[in-house]
């Protein structure tokens, strides 16, 4: 079983601290793990290898020309076109064979994950983890991708994929024409592929992909409740590598920040993260306008 996660200049820190608890919890079973690389810097790649600490990992580029080869991607205000990667890994590594574990670089694992090489997946393409939502937000989110309201929506953070099915299926193609087709669409890469599978993947356990959001009241879960997860998920803007995060299971996270390379960096402020969101939303806009320059070439020379 292949590993594999994805990452910006803007995650770095949070890949590591995941890496960190592969390579504690996976044991054997992370003999393989891939980071697919959105501008990441020779000087980052060493700290994301440091905090694996073991052989076995590689890093792959994500290229403009391998991004665009789908069809000019849509971007958003909150995502980036790195939310795209877990779409295209199946033909990036087109020699590999077997399953591949897509892991969030805001997750961290906490207990092996051996079970996932013989777990059955009903002869679907890939598992996944119904999202976390209220039903409200749910049937909201499938009338935005064209679904009836009881269909089940997945979170997309976690997706252990039959590379052969995939491939067969054709579901990156699939996956990018959908996206094509609505560029509004607010989680990108999310909704895109519950759109074009309509509700054809395998259901997991919640331990695979544990990402219950916050309750209005504050009223969270107990930290025991996140520890007994295989995968924990950071969900949301308020990531645990900051000062202000509340989230219950931040000191999990803590925990395996001590095992990698940013365990004595300083934590970040709430005005870094504003200014990292405005220099996040620049470059989005520039990835935009840069969409549109080429696509306005095109009809020059069609």
């Amino acid at each position: 079983m292949i590993l594999a996660t994805a990452t910006d200049a803007g995650y770095v820190e949070l890949t590591a601290v995941l890496l960190a608890s592969l390579a504690l919890q996976a044991g054997e079973k992370a003999s393989r793990v891939v980071v697919f690389c959105d501008g990441v810097s020779a000087q980052d790649k060493a700290k994301l290898a440091a905090s694996y600490g073991r052989e076995g990992l590689s890093f792959l580029d994500l290229t403009d020309a391998e991004l665009d080869r789908f069809g000019r991607l849509p971007v958003s205000r909150h995502l980036s076109r790195t939310a795209y990667a877990r779409v295209v890994m199946p033909m990036m590594l087109a020699q590999e064979r077997g399953r591949l574990l897509y892991l969030d670089c805001d997750t961290v694992v906490n207990h092996p994950l051996d079970a996932l090489e013989t777990l059955g997946l009903g002869g679907h393409a890939f598992g996944a983890v119904e999202d976390a939502a209220t039903p409200e937000r749910r049937i909201a989110r499938n009338r935005r991708v064209g679904l009836p309201d009881a269909t089940p929506y997945f979170n997309s953070g976690v997706l252990l994929i039959d590379l052969d099915r995939w491939r067969a299926a054709g579901l990156t193609e699939r996956v990018f024409a959908f996206a094509a087709s609505r560029p509004d669409l607010p989680m990108m890469d999310q909704d895109a592929l519950n759109g074009a599978v309509a509700g054809d993947w395998a259901p997991l356990g919640e331990t695979w992909n544990m990402h219950r959001p916050r309750k209005a009241s504050g009223a969270d879960d107990p930290l025991e409740v996140w520890e007994a997860a295989h995968v924990v998920h950071f969900v949301g803007q308020e990531k645990p590598n900051y000062t202000d995060c509340r989230h219950p299971a931040r000191d999990l996270f803590l925990r395996y920040r001590a095992r990698s390379a940013f365990a004595n960096a300083p934590l970040k402020s709430r005005l870094s993260r504003k200014i990292a969101k405005r220099v996040a939303a620049l470059k989005r806009r520039m990835a935009r306008l840069k969409a549109a320059l080429g696509l306005a070439g095109q009809g020059r020379h069609a």
